[in-house]
């Protein structure tokens, strides 16, 4: 009884260590942990000057709807600091697009523990409502 209780425990621990999937294929991706459906953040972050591409790319777009693309863009196979993701949103004009980007770049962020600093770039009240609680679900992703 003891030998199959051994084999049962062995084969699924087998089993419960295959569960990170990489999204991207960079080192600063993001993982999913399949078993525990949690986002793993990255642990290292652009450098300023990737920063200042990006930062220079969102310039030469004419409205939020375009700089918000570039965004998307180029974050998706980079992380990024929460002030590296401040200097990005400080170039929107609308918290709406500000919102949409913190949102989506929440899960390329390095040091996701200080994320609620983007509050202070919202001006009404009920953009800073909604991104506290989107933090407080993405926490518990």
């Amino acid at each position: 009884m003891m030998k199959k209780l051994l084999c049962f425990f062995l084969v699924l621990a087998g089993i419960a260590g295959t569960g990170l999937k990489s999204v991207a294929a960079t080192n600063n991706s993001v993982f999913t942990d399949t078993v525990r459906k949690k986002i793993v953040h990255p642990k290292t972050a652009m450098s300023d000057d990737d920063l200042t591409k990006i930062l220079n790319k969102i310039r030469q777009k004419r409205n939020d709807e375009e700089k918000i693309a570039t965004l998307k863009t180029e974050v998706t196979d980079k992380a990024l600091t929460v002030d590296q993701l401040i200097t990005l949103l400080n170039q929107f004009l609308a918290d709406d697009s500000k919102l949409e980007c913190a949102e989506y770049a929440f899960p390329y962020t390095t040091n996701y523990k200080t994320f609620l600093k983007i509050i202070d770039l919202f001006s009404e009240e009920g953009y800073k409502n909604r991104l506290e609680d989107f933090y407080d679900k993405a926490r518990k992703w």
